[in-house]
């Protein structure tokens, strides 16, 4: 860092150069930083020099007498570079090698952050690339004789090493007290005089060294002469103006042949010269940075301690002095720590140990003040970031203002991304040239991110609300236990892969996911995983709210986002099955008959195939497979059951268990037995009697139209059989043993017929498979590389440095986190060769707040994903697509929620409507909360809850969107915003069951140009910043395509036109092969012919036929309680005729369905007051 031209005595070495004539040494190897050409010039002085070097390799050798009788030098440090030091126990162990030259390294590896710290002392230091030397040049200087007598000049010294440039300030006593340091450390190296002992301990090492194999083939001995170091005695106050080029050229050789000596530049006292450490030279951390030891404040980096004015005392306008007294001399003590500053974050270490004791990320609150004004001390500095605030000192106020101003300098510069103020007022800047891709449901981004782990090779980042270690991650398991969750991990971190998982730690009482056997199933399975969980309810004083983030970071160059914890019951696809029997050989259920009004319509397996005796009802069952699957597991271990799981998973977590445990299987068991009637339609509650185990991905309807049998499979039907076939090709392994199960255990889930509890013991079904179809699960996804993978990590590092601080801080085997550099970012397209990349530009946006990121202040947060919804909408030109599973958004000013992306949504269907052009919003959601219990009955208070707040916001009442757009003249709003939900069915053990698609997504797409994908519902709780913590990517598009609009030719992305096309193709019905070939234009979402004439006829049509055949809940045929008690006492179709019924459902095209806007609405759907649910705060809902 040059300072030319700062002071009248100031000049630079150029110019002394140009006034002088350029001096040889007498003595010195020629530094060639400075002047290459002189490398080659001997005399009999270097000659003597080399030899007197050569010599010194000889132990006998070794002493401490200067080499030179020119008192103007001091030679005293002369040693060979060939010698190391290997140890300091009972007295120094020095080893000559036969190859001084060490193995050149490009970097140091990453990696390097997590190895075991070293005391700044400790000579096992090893801060440099190995084998790449450091070039010396002295570029600047100051000279000032009035302020500095004896030290009148201040060297500029730029540093190489490899690819590393720094500079450093130092003065001429700088330079002796180094030297003096050394000295008394060369000295020591024959104190005490070498024994007997030494000198076989020494022969021991030096003989034990073997030469590389490519030295031992050629015969090669090499071995590097020492340069001799030659200090210049005479002081800087005796050297003239006119003889500093003479000194400079003095103090750059004698600097250079020092640090090129290995025994010499790993020495603590050059290291602290040099301002370097163990964190100066690691590639992947950016440029070197500022280092250097200061003073630090204790207590001044925890939140609320920054500082104490003894009770008020100094509070006063006393003087500024006094303010400080109490907090710098009576209650806080001044620690020694090594500061480092390097491009997005600053810290410090501990010498006494090496432990890095605080790590500060750049961000919008950075300040930095000095001097009386900001701390109370000249040589001062106050550093405050939104998430510390911490006082240093410095021993001169020269140093003071270096420190500041480098400070300043990075977070204008290399920091500016995060000191600066952002779009949408994110954390982080807009990232041009990301590559992103989407997934959709749980089945592709599972196994995408089991590749990414499997791929890692630094760090892993994992961030769930709920995460569960037996889940698998591609299905089927055809390789064992190889892809389960757990067993990953443990592989990965048995190759030296560091892996951090922070997960939500509930409120045990109201929330069953049960955290801490996550925590300790995954810390015991390796060393190197680190998990922590927050929060401590009772510490931070947070009940509420909850770390609803789900991120997966490999490496902080590959980023998974959005709604999908890595947990139970998340696994699914497309096909969103509804049973999941698992046998190879069915068996035909205890009173199957051959009357069964269904088995006319059950498809026979050929003549050719064996077919199962019918009177082995007992026989286990084996694996039944997806044409193209192949697994075969052996039989899994058989365990307790029952866990729980809030599928809303962020909103209201404290009333998922009632406190007394009688009272809480009431209601589970009562939920149970209405939910099953109301999924199952069996008017007298009764079990449906298992007829026999149907292939679960067999599609079962009846006509060209149908989604399940193709025309072939139909002719094969047989009327009599009493069992439902075997696929022909999976007839192979009907030979085998085992189980075969897409959803082992636990994982097999319906939320609302029962919840989670039991999770230690994960193979065992909580729910019979044969009596209750499992709720699928649809969701989204996103993988994001380079520049936003980073920012994702950043935030994670963000988070896990604030968990660490307040729960871990003395503890080492949990580190501070370091995020790594932006610059040449290295992302290898075939790191995820499964997954379609597109270019995007990305931004992270997030919701944070002072209890779940670290703020200091309690009134600091971020609601970036909150602007960015707003501006999405705002700037939407043709159509707005959400899914997320809440929609509770009330209008402006409602004091009841704060959140306004239903006051946008309103706003822009108005101007539509006035300009009389064609705008869509399409809004899909659940049918019902994901909460255990009876919508209609005492357990249902939670479930109703909810609904209440999604009808208040949609259509009900006068802040409603749906009300407000009719009251402000908009006669049909179905012609600019539609509710849709998804719903599907199958059979289960030859019966036709239905159950609702649980949509968990959490998507915002507009013009098919952006995408908004991340963890936040719409409600309060994620979206004010201030509740629960969320992140999410923003991405817009770079690479278009043409496309249409309303009939007319525009240019779209291909990134969120791909992934609106493949969700519109999986609600429709439209992804696998159409056997009439009837084909459906996805290509237009707003024109009229497919908004109304295919997507709302479609979920109409779909709609009815449920409520025909299965009479489901919810629905608009029941407006109150009173009514839906007999609604489902009476028998459906699927019961009374379920040949009819199949005939019927033979219509239903995808999964489409309207959300009933008039479920209920004749109810008062909050709790009672007298109620548990009733006693909870409203924001718990909202």
């Amino acid at each position: 860092m040059s300072l030319r031209g700062a002071r009248p005595l100031h000049r630079s070495i150029s110019q002394l150069l140009a006034s002088t004539d350029s001096m040889s040494l007498e003595r010195g190897t020629s530094n060639p930083a400075v002047d290459d050409d002189t490398s080659n010039v001997t005399n009999a002085s270097t000659a003597r020099r080399e030899e007197a070097s050569s010599s010194i390799a000889d132990w006998s050798c070794v002493n401490n007498d200067t080499l030179s009788p020119d008192s103007e030098y001091d030679e005293g440090l002369g040693f060979p570079d060939s010698v190391t030091i290997l140890s300091m126990v009972d007295g120094p162990v020095l080893v000559t090698r036969e190859k001084d030259d060490e193995v050149v390294q490009s970097e140091i590896p990453f990696s390097t952050v997590y190895k075991e710290p070293q005391g700044f002392k400790s000579i096992q230091r090893r801060v440099f690339i190995p084998g790449v030397e450091i070039q010396v040049r002295i570029v600047d200087n100051e000279r000032s004789s009035t302020a500095h007598l004896l030290n009148p000049n201040l060297y500029t010294i730029e540093l190489t090493h490899g690819p590393f440039v720094w500079c450093i300030k130092k003065r001429y006593k700088h330079f002796y007290a180094l030297h003096q340091q050394l000295r008394v450390f060369r000295t020591s190296l024959n104190i005490p005089f070498p024994t007997r002992t030494h000198k076989e301990r020494r022969a021991s090492f030096r003989n034990n060294y073997t030469a590389p194999p490519e030295e031992q083939k050629d015969g090669k001995k090499k071995k590097r002469r020492g340069a001799l170091p030659r200090f210049p005695n005479k002081p800087d106050s005796l050297v003239p103006v006119e003889g500093l080029p003479g000194r400079i050229k003095q103090l750059e050789e004698y600097l250079y042949n020092l640090v090129n000596i290995n025994l010499y530049r790993n020495h603590h006292e050059m290291l602290n010269f040099l301002e370097v450490s163990e964190q100066s030279f690691i590639a992947a951390l950016g440029d070197k940075g500022k280092e250097g030891p200061i003073l630090k404040r204790t207590g001044s980096t925890r939140a609320g301690q920054t500082g104490c004015n003894f009770c008020g005392c100094f509070a006063g306008a006393c003087c500024i002095r006094c303010s400080h007294f109490c907090s710098d001399i009576l209650c806080r003590k001044w620690r020694d720590r090594w500061f480092f500053v390097k491009e997005s974050y600053f810290g410090y270490m501990r010498p006494k140990d090496g432990v890095i004791r605080c790590v500060i990320l750049f961000d919008q609150g950075f300040e930095v003040a000095s001097g009386i004004l900001g701390t109370g001390m000249r040589t001062g500095l106050q550093i405050v970031t939104y998430s510390r605030h911490f006082v240093v000192k410095t021993w001169t106020r020269r140093k003071a203002k270096e420190w500041m101003s480098y400070l300043k300098m990075v977070a204008n510069s290399h920091a500016r991304d995060f000191t600066q103020p952002n779009p949408h007022n994110s954390f982080v800047p807009i990232r041009p040239a990301c590559l992103a891709g989407w997934f959709v449901d749980g089945a592709g981004y599972m196994s995408a991110v089991a590749d990414a782990l499997e791929g890692a090779t630094e760090e892993i980042y994992i961030a769930d609300w709920w995460l569960s270690p037996e889940i698998y991650m591609k299905r089927p398991a055809i390789d064992g236990d190889y892809w389960r969750l757990d067993q990953i991990l443990r592989r990965k971190a048995a190759q030296g892969i560091r892996v951090f998982i922070l997960l939500y730690k509930e409120v045990e009482m109201a929330l069953g996911i049960n955290s801490y056997y996550s925590k300790q199933r995954l810390a015991a399975t390796h060393e190197n995983i680190k998990v922590l969980r927050h929060p401590d309810h009772a510490r931070v004083g947070v009940f509420l709210w909850a770390h609803h983030e789900k991120i997966v970071v490999v490496d902080q160059t590959y980023a998974f986002v959005g709604g999908i914890d890595l947990c139970y019951g998340r696994w699914d696809d497309y096909r969103h099955r509804l049973t999941d029997l698992g046998s190879i050989a069915t068996a035909s259920a205890a009173g199957s008959t051959t009357n069964d009004p269904l088995s006319g319509f059950v498809p026979s397996r050929s003549a050719s195939v064996p077919v199962l005796d019918q009177n082995h009802v007992e026989q286990p069952k084996l694996p039944v497979l997806q044409p193209g699957d192949k697994l075969l597991m052996p039989p899994g271990a058989s365990d307790d059951e029952m866990c729980l799981e809030n599928m809303k998973l962020n909103t209201p977590e404290m009333e998922r268990r009632n406190v007394l445990d009688k009272l809480k299987e009431n209601v589970r068991t009562k939920g149970k037995d209405i939910m099953h009637r109301l999924t199952s339609m069996d008017p007298e509650g009764n079990r449906s009697v298992p007829q026999s185990p149907t292939d679960r991905n067999k599609k079962y309807n009846l006509t060209k139209n149908s989604m399940f049998f193709n025309e072939d499979e139909m002719a094969d039907g047989k009327k009599g059989d009493s069992i439902c076939a075997l696929p022909p090709q999976n007839e192979i392994l009907t030979v085998l043993d085992g189980q075969a199960k897409y959803w082992m255990g636990k994982d097999y889930t319906n939320f609302i017929a029962k919840d989670f509890t039991n999770l230690d013991a994960p193979y065992a079904d909580m729910i019979d498979r044969g009596v209750t179809p499992r709720m699928p699960w649809h969701d989204i996804g996103a993988v994001v590389t380079g520049a936003a993978a980073r920012d994702v990590s950043r935030h994670f590092i963000q988070r896990w440095n604030a968990v660490k601080l307040e729960k871990a801080r003395d503890n080492q085997a949990y580190p501070y986190l370091i995020p790594k550099t932006y610059r040449d970012i290295r992302v290898h397209k075939s790191f995820l060769t499964s997954v379609p990349m597109h270019n995007v530009s990305c931004q992270v946006l997030r919701s944070v707040s002072s209890w779940s990121c670290g703020f200091i202040e309690s009134d600091e947060d971020e609601q970036s994903i909150h602007d960015a919804y707003i501006g999405a909408i705002t700037r939407a030109e043709h159509y707005v697509y959400i899914e997320n599973q809440f929609f509770i958004t009330l209008d402006q000013g409602n004091p009841m929620v704060r959140n306004q992306i239903g006051e946008s949504l309103y706003k822009r269907i108005l101007r539509a409507h006035r300009e009389r052009s064609v705008f869509r919003v399409i809004v899909v959601m659940p049918l019902l909360p994901g909460f255990e219990g009876d919508v209609g009955g005492t357990t249902g208070n939670a479930l109703r809850a909810i609904t209440h707040w999604n009808y208040e916001s949609i259509s009900r009442g006068k802040s409603s969107i749906l009300q407000r757009l009719k009251a402000a003249g908009v006669e049909d709003p179905s012609q600019y915003i539609s509710f849709h939900s998804l719903r599907t069915h199958s059979l289960l053990n030859c019966q036709p069951v239905t159950e609702l698609i649980y949509v968990h997504s959490k998507l915002l797409i507009a013009d098919d140009k952006v995408v908004i994908c991340g963890s936040a519902n719409i409600n309060d709780r994620s979206m004010i910043g201030t509740r629960d913590s969320e992140i999410a990517v923003m991405l817009t598009d770079e690479e278009f395509q043409e496309g249409k609009m309303n009939g007319n030719r525009v240019k779209v992305g291909v990134y969120a036109s791909g992934l609106r096309k493949f969700l519109f193709r999986e609600h429709l019905g439209l992804i696998d092969p159409n056997p009439d070939g009837i084909r459906v234009d996805v290509t237009d979402p707003i024109i009229d012919s497919f908004f109304c004439g295919q997507w709302q006829r479609t979920s109409h049509r779909n709609t009815k036929i449920y409520d025909e055949v299965f009479r489901c809940i919810p629905t608009d045929a029941v407006t109150t309680i009173t009514g839906l008690k007999k609604y489902v006492e009476e028998a459906s179709m699927a019961k009374v005729d379920p040949g009819a019924a199949l005939k019927e459902i033979q219509r239903v095209q995808g999964y489409l369905v309207d959300l009933p806007l008039k479920f209920l609405e004749d109810e008062i759907l909050t709790p009672p007051t007298v109620s548990k649910e009733g006693l909870i705060p409203t924001s718990v809902w909202t």
